[in-house]
């Protein structure tokens, strides 16, 4: 792998993370205005459009092959998703940021119970340490270990489950498979209660609920081309950028000032998962593709 494939490998997930927080602050601002599932719908919808006629460009078929796996993925894959909007909305975004993205901490933990993976002890001293980055956003001593910082804590774990089912589902079908029906799979599942509390969005909620699925599913093609020039180990530490950029975006947006504790939490997570990317056993390396899917 040369030196030029990597640099553009980790141009396009740059790429990929700034379209993710882009998206995110498009979904913080219609949560002040429309429903959560009706959101979630539209993001699933939208996305469709591009995906079904991509998909059939790209392979010529919709075909899966492990139903079971597929399911599973869609079915953690949609927690993850609605969870991380609702930390978005109600959440500042750069703390819901740093709590979803505990997916790579969690992956290692489960992955060596669930799939028997191998766990070096420098990873499992990453993860303690990552914990104490978290206990640093949630802030229990503080009264204020609320709902919306479990539930986004809940999106890091829900994204973890779906990464690993994503791990399994990538030996019997394509990237553009998964996202496709995990895709559809969000879509249907969100319609009743899309339907039980709708409003009808204005022609100006129209644009960004159209910008949000087209900016994801964009995202989400991005970073597939990201690990296609570079190892994953060199290339996912990057997506973290994601979290630098919603602290800044919530700031400039929506005057989101992070105390000192949300700070320092971010950098022990971040550094942290990193960290547990890093340490990984050789056997554990490869694709991280982020389940944003996720969103």
């Amino acid at each position: 792998m040369s030196a030029r494939d990597i640099v553009k490998g980790i141009a396009w997930m740059l790429g990929a993370e700034a379209l993710f927080v882009a998206s995110w602050c498009a979904i913080k601002f219609l949560g002040g205005r429309l429903p959560l599932f009706e959101i979630v719908f539209f993001r699933a919808l939208l996305s469709l459009f591009v995906l079904v006629p991509l998909t059939y460009f790209r392979l010529g078929h919709f075909r899966f092959h492990d139903r079971r796996a597929l399911f599973m993925r869609s079915f953690f894959g949609y927690l993850a998703m609605f969870s991380s909007f609702y930390a978005m909305i109600h959440l500042r975004l750069g703390n819901a940021s740093t709590l979803i993205n505990t997916m790579p901490i969690f992956v290692a933990l489960f992955s060596t119970v669930l799939v028997r993976e191998p766990f070096s002890r420098r990873q499992f001293l990453f993860i303690l340490i990552a914990f104490a980055g978290i206990s640093m956003i949630l802030k229990p001593d503080a009264g204020i270990l609320s709902r919306p910082s479990l539930i986004g804590l809940f999106a890091g774990v829900m994204s973890a489950l779906a990464m690993i089912g994503l791990r399994k589902l990538h030996s019997t079908d394509t990237t553009m498979i998964i996202t496709l029906y995990f895709t559809a799979f969000s879509a249907l599942v969100s319609v009743p209660m899309a339907l039980y509390k709708f409003i009808w969005p204005t022609p100006y909620e129209w644009i960004w609920l159209i910008f949000i699925g087209a900016v994801i599913t964009f995202a989400q093609l991005f970073m597939t081309r990201a690990y296609k020039y570079g190892n994953a180990s060199t290339i996912a530490p990057f997506s973290y950028a994601s979290v630098i950029g919603a602290f800044v975006a919530g700031l400039i947006l929506f005057g989101e000032v992070p105390d000192i504790w949300s700070i320092g939490g971010a950098v022990v997570i971040v550094a942290s998962g990193i960290g547990v990317m890093l340490a990984a056993p050789r056997a554990r390396k490869g694709p991280v593709l982020e389940p944003q899917g996720v969103t």
